[in-house]
């Protein structure tokens, strides 16, 4: 390799993000941990600047992230208001899954009720309590509500 060759190569090795850099020169990385230990919020905007100039990975300025791409896999775990699960092959167990299911979302449902009824309780408390300190106040100020 000719020095020209070599010069060009640390050239191109050495751009910024924007035209394709790969990684972060010395002084990048070190600025960034002195940051983190002397006072962290310097650590934290060094990265930030990192990211806004589009400089924390190949393709940041274009908005390409490297997990852009990627899909959450199928657990197979039911999640609540939904009634779709994944398929055992076994009939009988996928029966039994159904309706211990619809069982569980039948006593959500009436738990939420119950909820919903006792909060209204409280809150007709909470009127009667205030509606007592109001009536004895005015009482105590020998005028009549």
């Amino acid at each position: 390799m000719s020095h020209a060759e070599a010069g060009a190569f640390e050239e191109k090795k050495w751009k910024s993000c924007r035209t394709g850099k790969s990684r972060w020169s010395a002084y990048e990385v070190g600025a960034m941990v002195l940051g983190f230990i002397v006072f962290w919020p310097l650590g934290l905007i060094a990265l930030f600047l990192k990211w806004k100039n589009g400089e924390m990975w190949r393709g940041a300025s274009e908005g390409n992230a490297p997990w852009a791409g990627w899909k959450m896999p199928s657990m197979g775990i039911w999640q609540p208001g939904s009634h779709s699960y994944s398929h055992t092959g076994n009939t009988a167990f996928d029966e039994y899954k159904r309706t211990q299911l619809a069982r569980l979302e039948e006593e959500r449902r009436k738990l939420d009720e119950e909820q919903k009824a006792f909060g209204e309780h409280l809150n007709k408390l909470r009127k009667a309590k205030d509606q007592d300190e109001f009536d004895r106040f005015m009482a105590e100020r020998g005028t009549p509500a």
